[in-house]
């Protein structure tokens, strides 16, 4: 009787596990006003799985009612919170001393103009799958931009299976460990791309920003939102045709010898490492295709 007993709670606990894994849906809103809060990145902390919140708030990610979920947006401070307490989600918006990393409200002259990153269109491309993925490249600071120490523009180069697709552009200082640190810009850069291979352009001026002394990071959020969605359709080995759910658009990445790119997964960001590449170079790094234009 007692084993008996003793299977039957197993299998219960088991059960109400298995149920506890599932969709789980919430709605993000600011703490004081009230508003809902669009575009904020979501994760299971520590894990792969994460979701993006629509223009009305609203999200919806798979997990368990253990787990921990980590929401981080422009201009909010990022908030860890349970997932069985996820109805309402309220964030609170974050304070900073932007003037520390916006060296001058001087308007530049625009004479001279230089492109800096080297990055190019090419076929490699990085799929997001169904993750609010941050790929962030790092710029760092060089003697000879001091003719031209304003940012101007960022180049972002992508490939889209559909019209209007939109992703974000982060713009990250490097903090003490050399890892992209506080968002250098209070607002949300969001950027709609045409369908196929672009070279997307995106004014900066109005920021005011200059090159900082110690670097810079230029980041490229994938939006997991239901506009950017579209089914991906391929073909195993076996020949059987499969598909899955993916999100437009797609960032193109460039093979290269230096480690200067991150990425934010599961609320922490890490370095990639040395891989293979799709054109068989061993031993290179994929870099997000982003430059940045400077002038004077």
């Amino acid at each position: 009787m007692k084993n008996l007993r003793t299977v039957y709670w197993y299998f219960l606990m088991l059960f109400l596990n298995f149920s506890a894994f599932g969709q789980i849906r919430g709605v993000v809103k600011d703490s004081i006003s009230g508003q809902p809060v669009p575009y904020v990145n979501i994760w299971i902390e520590n894990g792969n799985i994460g979701a993006t919140s629509e223009e009305d708030g609203s999200f919806a990610i798979t997990a368990t009612r253990a787990d921990k979920l980590v929401f981080s947006a422009v201009g909010y401070k990022s908030k860890k919170v349970a997932a069985a307490n996820i109805a309402m989600v309220k964030m609170q918006e974050l304070v900073q001393q932007l003037d520390e990393v916006r060296i001058s409200v001087k308007t530049p002259e625009a004479t001279r103009t230089i492109e800096i990153g080297g990055s190019k269109q090419i076929a490699h491309t990085y799929i997001s799958g169904a993750t609010p993925w941050i790929y962030a490249k790092f710029f760092p600071s060089d003697s000879l931009y001091s003719d031209t120490p304003f940012i101007k523009n960022a180049i972002v180069f992508t490939k889209s299976n559909i019209r209007n697709a939109t992703f974000k552009l982060r713009i990250f200082s490097v903090n003490d460990e050399g890892f992209p640190g506080n968002d250098m810009i209070d607002e949300d850069i969001i950027v709609t791309v045409k369908k196929g291979s672009e070279k997307n352009t995106i004014d900066l001026t109005k920021f005011h920003l200059t090159m900082p002394d110690n670097g810079i990071f230029i980041g490229y959020e994938w939006m997991i939102i239901e506009k950017n969605k579209y089914v991906m359709k391929y073909k195993t080995l076996e020949g059987k045709m499969e598909q899955f759910d993916t999100y437009a658009p797609v960032i193109v990445c460039n093979p290269v010898d230096a480690a200067n790119t991150f990425h934010f997964i599961g609320g922490k960001w890490y370095k990639r490492q040395s891989s293979k590449s799709r054109t068989n170079d061993d031993g290179k790094i994929t870099e997000p295709a982003i430059n940045l234009t400077l002038t004077n």
